[in-house]
């Protein structure tokens, strides 16, 4: 009955509803963006994609908005349902109770929180401990530069999502050395972790503190609750589990890559670094790490870009440039772009 127009709508609600959601106060008039400050920049840009894809928030923002629109265009006074999803069930009542129309199907009287991806929780305890005692206290030599005539200097630092990449980005990487005089250093996302010094290690325990204290103070609390609605049809007990994803699991591993991140490219003093990293809530952590290492960033992406929304004047951290770049095609853009990334690296304030 709602046909694709619909369908589309109701996305649209999913994708408007996350990206509202961390800007509506949740404590003391603040939103989400402004409780997680790291670096002087906001965690949120390291979570939008995890957030939109990821969490349950953004499914009962769409439901609601499906039932919602049902009810509209049917002008519905009862509703009759049957063979629904528990928690489907919940937001069509609730969806009818907006329009003031008396719903009729069987209504549970709890639903479990819906089920949110999870990353790995930060390690405690004793395993905590030992990890980070065996962490190296300076950050290990760079990888062997690139096939290139670059000979000396500081070098430029590519960080690629994976060996594919790599390998596909060798001609590429071999003409900016070429044509920069510089080494080039191309690192996966996997090496990355060899850069978690303990200096490193600490700056993210650090962090973990702060987006644990956050999700007690957050806990339970009417904002919260408030917060996780879409035109009236309120759905806080299915998202119950979002903020715990967020905060414990999806945050943490982004500050850690950051952090990694920030002592590679500093102890590198690397002018500039290319980023060929699909990922959007990585890339920006990458980004935010970038900076705060005193570089420019040049993002690259390789081939089909992936499709993402396009980014917003407000959507975080920035590169100096951003370039789609097919394997075989001319390096010259790529080279122009590096160049005036590498003219001056700035110290970290």
């Amino acid at each position: 009955m709602l046909g694709p127009e619909g369908e589309a709508a109701a996305d649209a609600a999913a994708r408007t509803w996350a990206r509202a959601w961390a800007r509506r106060p949740l404590a003391d008039e603040l939103g989400f963006r402004e409780l997680v400050p790291w670096r002087g920049s906001s965690l949120l840009w390291c979570a939008e994609g995890f957030l939109h894809a990821s969490t349950a928030g953004p499914r009962c923002a769409r439901t609601a908005e499906l039932a919602l629109r049902l009810l509209e265009a049917t002008a519905a006074e009862e509703v009759d349902a049957f063979g629904l999803p528990a928690s489907d069930a919940l937001l069509l009542a609730r969806a009818s109770t907006v329009c003031g129309a008396l719903f009729h199907g069987r209504v549970p009287d709890s639903v479990r929180p819906l089920a949110v991806a999870r990353r790995g929780t930060p390690r405690q305890g004793i395993v905590r401990l030992l990890s980070d005692a065996l962490a190296p206290s300076v950050a290990p030599p760079l990888p062997a530069p690139v096939a290139g005539s670059g000979k000396g200097g500081a070098p430029i630092i590519a960080l690629v999502d994976g060996e594919v990449t790599r390998a596909v980005l060798a001609a590429l990487l071999a003409a900016v050395s070429e044509e920069l005089w510089r080494p080039v250093a191309c690192v996966t996302l996997d090496e990355l972790s060899r850069w978690e010094t303990r200096r490193a290690r600490r700056a993210t325990a650090e962090a973990e503190s702060l987006l644990r204290d956050r999700l007690e103070s957050l806990r339970g609390t009417a904002g919260l609750a408030s917060s996780y609605s879409h035109r009236g049809v309120g759905f806080a007990d299915l998202a119950a589990g979002d903020l715990e994803a967020l905060l414990l699991g999806h945050l943490p591993a982004m500050v850690r890559r950051l952090e990694a991140a920030v002592e590679l490219v500093g102890a590198a003093r690397a002018p500039a670094v290319l980023l060929a990293v699909p990922g959007r809530d990585e890339r920006r952590a990458l980004l935010l790490a970038t900076a705060a290492a005193g570089a420019s960033a040049v993002v690259l992406r390789v081939a089909a870009p992936p499709a993402e929304e396009p980014e917003r004047a407000d959507g975080g951290p920035r590169p100096l440039a951003a370039l789609d770049w097919a394997p075989g095609s001319d390096p010259a853009p790529v080279v122009a772009r590096l160049r005036e990334a590498a003219r001056g690296r700035v110290e970290p304030g």
